[in-house]
């Protein structure tokens, strides 16, 4: 897949037994989403934007990761130009343990936006001038951010977002014939339903859904929308033996 594969300018690394790697376009897909600091206030600001939305992502996967491996499964973490990935994590028989994983990653970035938030009122007022108090605020504005907004969105039944893929898991637990379809379906509607919204929000500043309102989003969510029909042409194309008895439980 474009931009999963290794490359000589990779950062990899192993934290508590777990192998990291971060491919160049995490670092390219970051510092795009954080050019409004850049352009506001500069680059020492730019890159603690970039090191927070590193931080969260990371913090994201951690999640996945240590939840796998207490199930028994071992699972390494990429980081790379859409995202993170906790690959090998989820690589487990019960359907419930396979929804606790998925459902680790934006717990791990929930707990983080608790610590912020109860960090808040000790943070030091910013002075006119004082750079430290600045990337401090800074710092906690962007993963305040972050770890709220990221998280639920990618709470969202699309695939292949945590949450589209615990969609699927539920769609094939009550209709395991259909339920990937049903849950692809799923997933090229709300994405074109945001896509649009973006569009509009754009175009003539009305917002219904917060936060989703940058001609980014039109390009993620499109994107989104396209992976799900491309996934979903495979998937109807793919003949597969049914057992009706064959129906795995929780």
């Amino acid at each position: 897949m474009f931009g999963l594969e290794e490359t000589p300018l990779d950062l990899k690394w192993r934290m508590f037994g777990i192998h990291v790697r971060v491919h160049p376009l995490f670092w390219l897909v970051a510092a795009i989403l954080s050019k409004d600091l850049l352009l506001l206030f500069g680059i020492p600001h730019f890159l603690v934007g970039i090191a927070c939305i590193f931080f969260s992502i990371l913090i994201h996967e951690l999640g996945h990761v240590v939840v796998g491996r207490y199930f028994g499964s071992h699972g390494h973490i990429v980081l790379w130009g859409l995202g993170g990935l906790a690959i090998g994590s989820n690589n487990l028989h019960a359907r419930w343990k396979r929804v606790a994983v998925l459902f680790a990653g934006p717990l791990a970035q929930f707990v983080l936006l608790g610590i912020v938030w109860l960090g808040w009122p000790y943070l030091p007022l910013p002075v006119r001038g004082e750079t430290v108090s600045e990337l401090l605020l800074v710092a906690a504005v962007t993963l305040y951010y972050v770890n709220l907004v990221w998280p639920i969105l990618n709470l969202l039944p699309i695939w292949p977002l945590d949450g589209g893929q615990i969609s699927r898991e539920w769609f094939t637990y009550f209709t395991p014939r259909n339920g990937v379809r049903f849950s692809l379906h799923l997933s090229i509607g709300v994405s074109l339903l945001l896509a649009l919204h973006a569009l509009m929000a754009w175009q003539t500043g009305r917002v219904i859904i917060p936060y989703i309102t940058d001609p980014i989003d039109i390009f993620f969510f499109g994107m989104f929308a396209a992976l799900g029909f491309q996934t979903l042409q495979a998937e109807n194309q793919h003949t597969r033996w049914f057992d009706p008895w064959d129906h795995e439980r929780w």
